[in-house]
C-alpha cells in the first residue's frame, strides 16, 4: 500500500512537471525561440505560424480587504506552431509581440484586481473583472494582426513594438478606469 502511495505521488509530480514544461511564463530576458513552437502545424490555416498565449490568474483571500493576486502570461508550447520553411526573424518578432501583449494585459488585470473594492460577492466580481480585461485583450490581439496584416506591414509592426514596450513600461501608472480600451496604433 505504501508503494502505491509513493507511485501515485511520483506520477502526480511527473504530470505537474510535464504540464509546466508545456508552458513558458513571460520573461523579458527570455524571448520566445522557434523551438517553443512544438505544436502540430495547421496546414489548413492561411497563417505561417500561430502562438497561443493566455493570461492566467489565481488569488488568495484573507479578508474582503486582503486579497493577493497572482497573474501571469503563459505561452503554450504544445498548441503554438510554425509551418515548415517559414521561420524568419520578422515572424518570430511578430509572434513574440503576441506574447508581450498577453503580458501587458496580465499586468493590466493585476492593476484592475488590486484597485477594486470588493464586496461579499467578491468571487463574481473577480470573474467580471477578468472577463472584461479578457475581452479587451482579445480585441487588442485582433487589432494587432489586422493593423500589421500579420507582420507584413513592417512600419506598423515597428509602431506596435514601440507602443507595447511603452505600455509595459508604464502599466504601473494605470488606474482602474484607464485599461478599458484596446490598443491600436493607426488612430493613436
Amino acid at each position: 500500500m505504501k508503494a502505491l502511495g509513493i507511485a501515485a505521488i511520483l506520477l502526480f509530480i511527473s504530470v505537474l512537471t510535464n504540464a509546466q514544461e508545456n508552458f513558458v511564463t513571460w520573461n523579458e530576458n527570455e524571448p520566445l525561440q522557434w523551438n517553443d513552437f512544438s505544436g502540430k502545424a495547421d496546414h489548413s490555416s492561411s497563417f505561417e505560424a500561430e502562438s497561443f498565449a493566455e493570461v492566467k490568474y489565481s488569488y488568495q483571500f484573507n479578508s474582503p480587504r486582503d486579497f493577493h493576486f497572482n497573474v501571469k502570461a503563459s505561452f503554450n508550447r504544445n498548441t503554438s506552431w510554425i509551418k515548415q520553411g517559414y521561420k524568419s526573424d520578422a515572424l518570430l518578432k511578430h509572434e513574440q509581440l503576441h506574447f508581450d501583449i498577453a503580458e501587458l494585459y496580465a499586468r493590466k488585470l493585476k492593476v484592475a484586481f488590486d484597485n477594486y473594492t470588493y464586496s461579499s460577492n467578491y468571487e463574481e466580481e473577480i470573474v467580471q473583472i477578468f472577463s472584461r480585461v479578457k475581452l479587451i485583450y482579445h480585441k487588442t490581439q485582433q487589432l494587432y494582426d489586422e493593423e500589421t496584416n500579420h507582420s507584413l506591414i513592417a512600419t506598423v509592426q515597428k509602431e506596435w513594438e514601440v507602443l507595447v514596450k511603452e505600455e509595459l513600461d508604464n502599466v504601473k501608472k494605470i488606474k482602474y478606469s484607464n485599461w478599458q480600451q484596446p490598443l491600436f496604433v493607426k488612430n493613436k
